[in-house]
């Protein structure tokens, strides 16, 4: 398995403290019939898994911000259907407009 020196070195203070985590997965596996530097590798690669996936998913919404999200949606919606009648009227009006300045400008050079 290659290994990204990289990774390692922004990762080993996280690997550094959860030794004793190894440890206990590594017993665990060892109970659950695997020989001990088999059990070492998989405790070992589970924790370096559980760390990275909490770094990388860190940054995801949480149901609180999801939330927030969907009564701002709901709220912007609401302000949509409220304002809707208006701005037809104001399109109508906006062609009117321009239909009456069409209808000066042919006249004026007519």
């Amino acid at each position: 398995m290659a290994v990204n020196v990289l990774w390692m070195q922004k990762l080993w203070p996280l690997l550094r403290q959860s030794a004793p985590l190894v440890t206990r997965l590594a017993e665990m596996y060892v109970r659950r019939g695997a020989d001990r530097e088999t059990a070492e590798s998989l405790a070992g690669t589970a924790v370096l898994l559980d760390q990275v996936l909490e770094e990388r998913l860190r940054d995801l919404a949480r149901r609180e911000d999801v939330e927030a999200l969907r009564q701002e949606v709901r709220a912007l919606g609401a302000n949509q259907k409220r304002l809707q009648p208006r701005l037809g009227m104001l399109l109508l009006l906006g062609e009117l407009a321009i239909v009456v300045l069409l209808f000066l400008i042919l006249w004026t050079h007519a």
